[in-house]
């Protein structure tokens, strides 16, 4: 099945596409040419899955963002099956601003998983989206794996981590890096591993998880500082991941600070 971004310049036309339907307040076009009609919109305190439900969220996001002020993308990174933004939302009167974060996943041209999380304060007035569900606690498999994510991180087991979780086509985006493929995916935590000692989680905030993504906000420490993280990893069928994107909440991200300011670009075929 081809990509359904063969470069950046179609990514972007699609984020493109789907600004110019909200600027215009067309959800439902929205809806028809840029989601699946099982799409899914996740939350850590609700679930819009189908046209309709997320409809009501897209309709109530817009209410909400004409009564907020200028808005600003951070962050816009894509691949070729998915979307990732930070957007930066001023609030009138108020000297701190909200921060939102959308990664979009997309099959035959259209989005089939969209997740949203909050950097920093929220859009949502109370009461917003009450007649959504809300997401069942974290399953047992959830949590086991993500423990055992974990505990790699913390022996510094760079082979098991790669041979254990990442399909041989994977990729892992963070702030300054960008690999793909397994062998450069284990280059990627023998180098991280060799500059960091002293790994320690400290929270998790939340986690949460479907049929196939494991999704988490968590608080770790390490020799290369403290840091809040959110953490998306698609698994499609539940099977090994084949992305895995890292954000940061707060401090600064561990191959940001391994690796420096310049992105590192690595793959294998």
């Amino acid at each position: 099945m081809p990509a359904p971004f063969p470069d950046a310049a179609a990514a972007q036309a699609f984020q493109a596409a789907q600004v110019g339907y909200l600027e215009r307040g067309d959800v439902p076009g929205l809806l028809a040419h840029c989601y699946a009609p099982d799409a899914r919109l996740h939350a850590f305190a609700w679930r819009a899955e189908g046209h309709a439900a997320i409809g009501q969220v897209l309709t109530t996001y817009l209410a909400r963002l004409a009564a907020l002020g200028a808005r600003q993308v951070e962050k816009f990174a894509t691949g070729p099956d998915y979307l990732w933004l930070e957007l930066r939302i001023e609030q009138p009167g108020q000297p701190a601003p909200i921060r939102v974060y959308e990664v979009k996943f997309v099959r035959d041209g259209k989005i089939y998983l969209q997740l949203f999380g909050l950097r920093q304060g929220t859009p949502w007035q109370p009461g917003d989206l009450a007649q959504l569900p809300a997401p069942p606690a974290a399953t047992e498999a959830a949590r086991a794996f993500h423990q055992r994510y974990l505990d790699y991180h913390r022996r510094g087991d760079a082979d098991g981590l790669a041979d254990d979780f990442f399909s041989a086509d994977a990729r892992l985006v963070t702030g300054q890096v960008d690999v793909s493929g397994r062998p450069a995916i284990r280059q990627l935590f023998t180098d991280l591993f060799a500059r960091e000692a002293d790994f320690t989680p400290l929270s998790v905030q939340h986690l949460t998880s479907d049929r196939d993504y494991v999704w988490f906000e968590a608080t770790v420490a390490s020799s290369l500082g403290q840091r809040q993280v959110y953490d998306v990893m698609l698994r499609p069928e539940g099977g090994p991941v084949s992305r895995q994107l890292v954000g940061q909440l707060s401090g600064v991200l561990p191959t940001d600070a391994a690796f420096g300011p310049a992105p590192t670009l690595l793959a294998t075929s």
